[in-house]
């Protein structure tokens, strides 16, 4: 990956710092490709959550209600809605810390009447959504 400005190393900070949490079925999902992405992802481990007390409880929950999230025809796993679900319980553990609130990065877009996406069924729990630079926006890193 090409790092412009140093905007690679500053993301490495944040996921250093556990400012950025990803599951592990995103890694998996990532692991099909083998590309730059995974290289990158691979080396950084550390992103990737285990898995958390409550968090196959609300996959299942989330499967339940939103069904039409997972692409069933998908040969690997889809991490949609581990996505969600940790996303649900960090913002939950920050709730009761006093720590900022936690957001999904996502390039998927919000449409109220599309619940196949990630921002609709996030939106159902009360979980904010941005776009990859919407967040180095955020981060202060877009500069």
């Amino acid at each position: 990956m090409v790092d412009h400005g140093g905007i690679w190393a500053r993301i490495n900070d944040l996921a250093a710092s556990g400012r950025i949490k990803s599951p592990r079925g995103v890694y998996d999902e990532i692991s099909a490709g083998k590309d730059k992405l995974w290289e990158w992802v691979n080396a950084r481990q550390h992103i990737f959550a285990g898995t958390e007390q409550g968090l196959l409880t609300l996959v299942i929950e989330i499967n339940d209600k939103f069904p039409q999230l997972v692409d069933a025809s998908k040969v690997v796993l889809d991490a949609d809605p581990h996505v969600v679900a940790l996303a649900v319980l960090r913002s939950r553990q920050q709730k009761l810390s006093g720590i900022g609130p936690t957001v999904i990065v996502t390039e998927e877009t919000d449409h109220p009447d599309r619940p196949t996406k990630i921002p609709f069924v996030a939106r159902h729990y009360g979980i904010s959504c941005i776009s990859m630079d919407g967040m180095l926006e955020r981060e202060g890193l877009d500069q």
